[in-house]
């Protein structure tokens, strides 16, 4: 399972490329919409080989990836059971940003195809952004309670890093303010209908991540006196 989360990752960092390349050479024009204002209108023009741009960093971000759970690998002092299965977690993640990158980069191919679909989904574009960006926080969430103590996956800070208890008491609560941030992010999102919904993404995760770390650090500070 864990081997097929990493050939599922090279995969999907290369799908994108494998879908922009047919359609720079077959589907798009010569010139196509490479920019939109925030009516949903066309305000710059490009060549089509721009097509190509998102995709080659999606590829760069998945080479980064690999050097950097290569290096960790090697360098880490920690358990390696507890090291593979971090690194497991992080796998996940991983895919589950890039299955997104797939689903973003045939969204952009079909704009740069057909601009007036995004004029037409002037309404609907921030809802279906901030539902994809509260998702991923919930995901993110669920995933942060599961990770053992480390020094590259979860949330670290000084007084949860010197037992697996308080590990799991910051990291388990700053998991439920990722959900409730998430939550929030989905419903302004649906409320809002316009660019102003970050504002409240980003206050709510603020206040739960804050409330969070306060609520763990007193918890971890009772249960040591």
């Amino acid at each position: 399972m864990k081997k097929f989360k990493r050939i599922m990752i090279m995969i999907l960092a290369v799908l994108p490329m494998i879908y922009s390349a047919i359609a720079v050479f077959f589907i798009l024009p010569d010139t196509v919409a490479a920019h939109f204002g925030l009516d949903g209108t066309p305000d710059r023009y490009g060549s089509k080989y721009e097509a190509f741009l998102f995709p080659a960093i999606i590829l760069v971000i998945t080479l980064l990836y690999f050097l950097y759970r290569k290096f960790q690998q090697r360098s880490s002092k920690e358990d390696n059971d507890r090291t593979a299965r971090n690194l497991d977690i992080l796998d996940t993640v991983i895919m589950i940003v890039m299955v997104l990158f797939n689903a973003l980069c045939v969204f952009l191919l079909t704009v740069m195809k057909h601009p007036a679909t995004m004029k037409n989904m002037e309404n609907n574009i921030f809802v279906i952004i901030s539902t994809v960006v509260g998702v991923l926080f919930i995901l993110l969430g669920n995933i942060l309670p599961k990770t053992k103590p480390n020094s590259f996956v979860g949330v670290r800070l000084s007084w949860c890093m010197d037992s697996d208890e308080h590990w799991h008491i910051t990291n388990r609560n700053c998991g439920i303010a990722m959900v409730l941030s998430g939550i929030c992010t989905v419903i302004a999102g649906l409320i809002v209908r316009n660019g102003t919904y970050v504002i409240y993404m980003i206050l709510s995760l603020i206040l739960f991540l804050t409330v969070a770390t306060i609520y763990s650090y007193v918890i971890i500070k009772g249960k040591k006196k």
